[in-house]
């Protein structure tokens, strides 16, 4: 199930716990608060699987771009050692393979880029949500402690 269901849940059982009179305190189920408790920690290591496996797209993005990179650059060496022999092509060659390097050095680094940019937005959204579940359950023990 969702996490955000589980707190759900925890929110409404505490919203709808009957108040003792003439306190702020209230009961509610212990072993049904803990059960949402421990299914909620259940939930939690989807939320890190989710981060895990995008830091492998990231980091295979970018292995892709350097591998592309290395690709371009092996071609416009190649490129310039066919036309060694010709001296206005082997200027042309040269131009041409540093302007491929140049595009190629650019590319990687605009993949690079944003896949740092994707999975730092990923992290942080995955972080707040965490902190959410923690301050949640947080108050909820509060909540169990002042009652005891």
């Amino acid at each position: 199930m969702d996490t955000y269901y589980y707190i759900e849940q925890i929110q409404k059982m505490l919203a709808e716990a009957s108040k003792l009179p003439f306190s702020n305190k209230i009961v509610i189920d212990h072993d049904k608060i803990l059960q949402l408790l421990d299914e909620l920690i259940k939930s939690l290591p989807e939320e890190i699987k989710k981060s895990r496996k995008i830091l492998e797209e990231r980091q295979n993005i970018l292995l892709e771009a350097q591998r592309e990179g290395e690709m371009i650059i092996k071609e416009a060496k190649e490129y310039i050692e066919k036309m060694v022999d010709q001296n206005e092509i082997i200027k042309l060659a040269k131009e041409k393979s540093e302007e491929i390097l140049t595009n190629a050095k650019k590319t990687a680094r605009e993949i690079r880029v944003g896949a740092n940019k994707y999975a730092d937005e990923v992290l942080e959204e995955l972080e707040n949500q965490l902190q959410k579940i923690l301050q949640s359950v947080r108050k909820g023990r509060e909540e169990l402690n002042n009652k005891l």
